[in-house]
Order: structure tokens, then sequence, then C-alpha cells
């Protein structure tokens, strides 16, 4: 009897998929970027001596939006994303932050932008060796968090991105040492 509810639970989900998704509620984010030594404060108090290392990542990530407040230029999303390291790293890595999005800028007029900050769970396959090397130890399960700004001509569907993708201990709740702060770019299409 349960797998009959759950059968017509996923069929009904099927059925009505075509009306719960409106324009532009689904996107696809592609980016890649380079890992860094530093930790993320970093970025802001001092760009231009952050310390990349020998670890690059490539990621696609899609994203639903499930709520929207228009008054206040807003919108709420889930993102799954699936990352994969290379160089000093060689694992995968799979985030799935909720999202909390911006879509009014001054220059809103000009072109189409957003600003955008995204928390939740991070697995990594492996424990991440430059997590090692620039914490001192790190576990793979741990917290991810990002900040976005992304902008594309008005009337297109893509925008480009740029992001800080962060895995983090979260203030030692998952654990006592770990993270890694990457600056990534890309594109991101809306569907």
């Amino acid at each position: 009897m349960k797998k009959t509810g759950y059968l017509l639970g996923f069929w009904m989900l099927l059925i009505c998929w075509p009306d719960m998704v409106k324009a532009r509620d689904i996107s696809l984010t592609v980016f890649g970027g380079q890992s860094t030594r530093n930790v993320w404060e970093d970025f802001f108090i001092s760009p231009f001596t952050l310390d990349f290392a020998d670890s690059r990542i490539a990621a696609c990530a899609m994203a639903y939006t499930f709520a929207r407040i228009p008054d206040w230029h807003l919108s709420f999303e889930l993102e799954g994303q699936i990352v994969r390291h290379w160089g000093i790293q060689n694992h995968w890595e799979s985030n799935l932050p909720v999202v909390i999005r911006h879509h009014r800028m001054p220059w809103s007029h000009e072109f189409r932008s957003s600003a955008a900050f995204g928390v939740g769970p991070s697995w990594s396959s492996d424990t991440p060796p430059l997590e090692v090397e620039t914490r001192g130890d790190s576990q793979p399960v741990l917290f991810h968090w990002f900040m976005e700004l992304t902008a594309g001509p008005l009337q297109a569907p893509w925008m480009f991105t740029v992001r800080l993708h962060h895995r983090s201990t979260g203030y030692k709740l998952l654990a006592d040492k770990g993270g890694l702060d990457t600056l990534v770019g890309g594109i991101r299409w809306d569907f």
C-alpha cells in the first residue's frame, strides 16, 4: 500500500509539474574556477594578495525558485550542485544550498542582474587534501555557502556569474577544522 501511495504521488507530481513551474523558475549554472589558500574574508580585505593553489573546479548547478516576494524583488531557490575537483585535489563534491536572491539593482534599467547568498550541506567524496593542508584537517561533510553576482542583457535568458564558493565548518558546528574558498565564474541560464 505504501508503494502505491508513493507511485500515486510521483504521477501527480508529473501531471501537475507544468502548472507548478512558471516562466524562469528553473535555472542552470555552469561555472569553474581556482581554489585559494586564503580565508573568505581575504577576498574583500586584500583581494590582490590571494594565494591561488593548483586546484581547480568545474561545476553544474540546477536551481528551482520555490518562492518570490515581488514587492521586495526577492526570490528563494533550492540549488543542487555537482562539483569536480582536479589538481592537488581529485574528488567529487555535491552541495544543496537554499538561496536568497535579490533582483533589483540601481542599474536594472540598463541590464539584468542579481545578488545571491546560498547556504546548505556539502558532501565530498574524499577528505579534501587542500583543506587539510590549509586548515590543518577536514572531513567530507561540511557546510557550503556562496555569494554570487550576476549580470546579463535585459531580455536574454542568460547572465554571467561570479561566485565565492566556500566550504565551511559552520563555526565548528560540523568539524573543528576544514574549509576552502574558490573564486569561480560562469554562465546562468533561466528557463
